[in-house]
């Protein structure tokens, strides 16, 4: 059975492709496809007019993971192998520049790219595990994506300590196990203890879980504040 590599370099709004042989042959051309339907649907014309050319074939294909731009190619590629003998990867990017890195190659377009990728599914087939169908993909992207705002949340809040602790230091004994959200609200509307000492109590106690009690003593505790920020730039913050 002929083997055949489809080396595809994705971009933003665009991926280029190439096909070699098993010798690094160019057997067709690099050709570039816009990443919509009509692009995809030329891509399964030419994969398939290929594969009726080559009977006795197999097409290896690959994707670099390029933070999601290669979703959609991947995902046709995957449809493809319903009609055609093909198999379909997705590839760490770290991976192929090595490769290319390796083969000396100084000058990298996206046409270079694109036979990179495919020299590197001949070059590394050990290395290299194709998908029938990447069910579990979604899942790990949103999994990522949950990780990433929970380090941007804790960061958030770790830059909110900051400047509350000069601002308004007396309100942080509410904050042991993080900040409620009442205290926000409070931080919200006074931003710093010199403000929230002129507050109102009927309108500090108009807030959810704030009493008139509770109100009463974080003006008490605005009014002896020892907080080193009291300007209109920090409140800003």
């Amino acid at each position: 059975m002929d083997k055949f590599f489809l080396g595809s370099d994705v971009s933003k709004g665009y991926a280029d492709f190439i096909i070699i042989d098993e010798e690094k042959r160019t057997i067709v051309n690099s050709f570039q496809l816009d990443d919509t339907a009509t692009g995809h649907r030329q891509l399964s014309v030419i994969l398939k007019e290929f594969s009726d050319k080559h009977p006795n074939s197999i097409i290896y294909s690959a994707v670099e993971s390029t933070g999601g731009y290669e979703n959609n190619w991947f995902n046709s590629l995957l449809d493809l192998q319903r009609d055609l003998n093909i198999e379909v990867a997705r590839l760490n990017p770290y991976g192929t520049k090595h490769n290319s890195d390796a083969s000396m190659s100084r000058i990298i377009t996206d046409k270079n790219a694109a036979r990179n990728i495919a020299e590197y599914l001949i070059n590394h087939k050990e290395k290299i595990n194709y998908k029938k169908d990447d069910k579990y993909f979604a899942i790990r992207r949103q999994w990522k994506f949950v990780r990433m705002l929970t380090k941007q949340k804790t960061q958030l809040y770790n830059q909110l300590e900051s400047v509350v602790y000069t601002a308004n230091p007396e309100v942080l004994v509410y904050c042991k196990n993080g900040y409620p959200n009442w205290l926000l609200r409070v931080i919200e509307l006074y931003p710093t203890a010199r403000e929230l000492s002129r507050a109102r109590i009927t309108k500090l106690s108009s807030i959810a879980y704030v009493t008139e009690k509770k109100a009463l003593s974080l003006i008490n505790k605005a009014k002896q504040s020892v907080a080193a920020s009291t300007d209109k730039i920090t409140a800003n913050l």
